[in-house]
């Protein structure tokens, strides 16, 4: 895998507004104060009858995000979904008004179970 992938679920009538903080201030961080060539996508998933979240992140033009900056991007995103709420949005909002911040939307994606693809055939 060239990137980092971080699926997860929300039980929140503002999941929404989370999942684009968590996503964007994630990727924003690298991308502007580390200074990381870096790309990322937010999609809300429906596999069956269950629904999560998908973000991404990799290098841009598909290069591999290093080892080391793969584990550096799951701890910034795991510090930020520690937050309260208020704590979180008021951090995006106030962040996402610096000019070079970029702000990505979630985009809609179906998939289904694909069992041929499952590691459980890789042991039989």
């Amino acid at each position: 895998m060239n990137g980092v992938e971080i699926a997860f679920q929300l039980n929140n009538d503002k999941e929404g507004n989370v999942v684009m903080a968590l996503g964007n201030l994630t990727g924003n961080y690298f991308k502007n104060t580390e200074n990381m060539d870096i790309t990322w996508r937010i999609f809300h998933v429906t596999l069956d009858k269950d629904k999560y979240y998908r973000v991404l992140y990799r290098g841009k033009e598909l290069s591999e995000l290093h080892v080391e900056n793969r584990k550096k991007v799951r701890q910034k995103f795991d510090t930020l979904s520690k937050n309260d709420y208020e704590t979180l949005i008021n951090q995006y909002e106030t962040e996402s008004r610096n000019k070079n911040f970029e702000k990505i939307g979630i985009k809609e994606l179906t998939e289904e179970y694909d069992l041929w693809q499952d590691k459980l055939w890789n042991y039989i």
